[in-house]
């Protein structure tokens, strides 16, 4: 018996070629939207975050009718005092359910360099909970190229700047530094936010609302430069992580302008300081030190001393309420700057 085979007839070249470029376009195509669909989920995980942040606030002002301070630098006596430099977020660990850290810490002792029983290494770069880092942010998770520091992407809102008073007239915001669009007004406000430094906040102290306060927003690990004007939001770039990267000890209050780095202060290794600067950058081996804060003197994503994102286009930040809301590259200044007072006198909130 004879058989005939037909011939198997395989894919050209150019055949393949095609079906290659097609997949390619698909890719190209469907890459976007999977980015995007992360990105999403990340996002909603920052949320959470910011959530878990504010339920730990509220369980300490309920246990001890107070929000905790922005830090505790000193030890109450002498010029300058004692060093202690504890952050708000090293006070709040037994709500974040990091009480066995927390037991840890010597509060009556230096937390620079202060030895941690367990083989946990020095204070300033104990772990993190990881609601203090955002999903987006992958800088600086290894503590090796901080000099040793743990860092959070959420930081406190001291208000307007980082001195201990924010009494302040629109007039003086237009005339004096050129920031344009405010409302003419020659009496003075309270821009003092929910975590001034050197002062004890209660939630009956949100004149404006809680729901209309920000307490607490992102800052990305290596905050943002080349901002320009500072009332602009959005025109800012990320810094490097390398010599010019700003990062937030989660821990330490190591500080670098304003009440924090003036007499009767100390910096946390316990030197008097008499004027401001770094406590530990680049010149040190290390990215800048600032603190787990943030002025609302600079708009969202424009520089490092304001808060700053990974999400593009937004930054999620935490109410008095314990909600959180997504506040967009296009809120103004004058808004900006009055959902970070307590008591200015101005209730602003997304919808005005």
């Amino acid at each position: 018996m004879h058989h005939r085979f037909g011939r198997i007839r395989g894919f050209t070249l150019v055949e393949l070629l095609v079906v290659i470029a097609i997949i390619g376009v698909l890719i190209a195509l469907l890459l976007p939207a999977v980015q995007q669909a992360r990105e999403a989920a990340r996002r909603t995980e920052c949320v959470n975050n910011l959530k878990q942040i504010g339920i730990a606030l509220h369980n300490y002002h309920d246990t001890f009718g107070l929000l905790p301070p922005l830090a505790i630098l000193g030890n109450g006596s002498g010029n300058p005092q004692a060093a202690r430099h504890y952050t708000w977020i090293s006070l709040l660990l037994p709500q974040f359910e990091q009480g066995s850290l927390h037991n840890q810490f010597n509060f009556s002792a230096p937390a620079w360099n202060q030895a941690l029983p367990n083989g946990l290494g020095n204070l300033q770069g104990a772990p993190v909970a990881s609601i203090l880092r955002c999903p987006s942010d992958g800088d600086f998770r290894d503590a090796s190229a901080t000099g040793g520091v743990s860092v959070t992407n959420y930081a406190a809102s001291e208000g307007y700047h980082w001195w201990q008073t924010a009494n302040i007239s629109a007039d003086t915001f237009t005339n004096t530094h050129g920031v344009p669009g405010l409302p003419s007004e020659s009496n003075a406000r309270d821009w003092n936010g929910a975590f001034t430094i050197g002062n004890k906040n209660d939630l009956s102290r949100f004149l404006d609302g809680t729901s209309n306060t920000i307490m607490v927003a992102e800052a990305n690990a290596t905050g943002y430069k080349s901002g320009g004007d500072r009332w602009n939001a959005g025109t800012g770039i990320r810094r490097q992580a390398t010599t010019e990267a700003v990062i937030r000890p989660a821990y330490v209050f190591t500080g670098s302008h304003g009440f924090s780095r003036r007499a009767p202060y100390s910096d946390p290794e316990g030197n008097a300081v008499t004027a401001d600067g770094w406590f530990r950058s680049p010149s040190n081996g290390t990215p800048h030190h600032f603190t787990p804060s943030y002025i609302s003197y600079r708009n969202i994503n424009n520089d490092w001393q304001g808060p700053s994102s990974m999400h593009p286009g937004v930054v999620m930040c935490l109410m008095g309420d314990g909600s959180v809301n997504r506040i967009t590259e296009g809120i103004t200044y004058w808004t900006w700057l009055s959902m970070n007072g307590l008591a200015d006198g101005v209730v602003a909130s997304l919808d005005n």
